[in-house]
């Protein structure tokens, strides 16, 4: 039988990988470089983006809507304002909430986005993220 994306995902986790936390996510969006804290993401992540009629699905969509974020507003910079950490609905999942505030320059100057993440991990891997802020600064599509 093949192994599942997810439990390949699990071993990574098993084998030394960083798990997610709030403060994994606040170091990333403190400095965003995709050649770097990818390794807590599943293959088979879903993610749900604001405006996006479908999630994206898989490692590689998923990093394509963050560069597609960093393309568009090259110095965004994320700080966490709240989160909260609670036990998800199967074993070995977490649920974290992440509140956030990020400032940037867009196409049409300066401004602020505020958001909330929902992130579902499992053993420490992140399987999905529901994204949500405004204003939404992508042409959706």
């Amino acid at each position: 039988m093949a192994e599942s994306k997810t439990a390949t995902a699990a071993a990574r986790a098993d084998a030394g990988a960083q798990k997610f936390s709030a403060q994994l996510f606040a170091a990333f969006w403190a400095a965003p470089d995709l050649s770097r804290g990818l390794n807590i993401l599943a293959e088979d992540i879903i993610g749900y983006w604001p405006g996006d009629p479908e999630p994206v699905r898989g490692i590689e969509a998923y990093t394509g809507k963050i560069a597609e974020l960093l393309d568009a507003a090259p110095d965004l910079k994320l700080e966490v304002i709240d989160s909260a950490t609670v036990p998800g609905p199967a074993v070995g999942e977490e649920l974290v909430f992440l509140h956030y505030v990020g400032q940037c320059t867009g196409p049409d100057g300066p401004f602020q986005i505020r958001g909330l993440d929902r992130v579902r991990t499992h053993d420490g891997m992140v399987v999905e993220n529901v994204i949500r802020y405004e204003p939404v600064f992508l042409a959706q599509g």
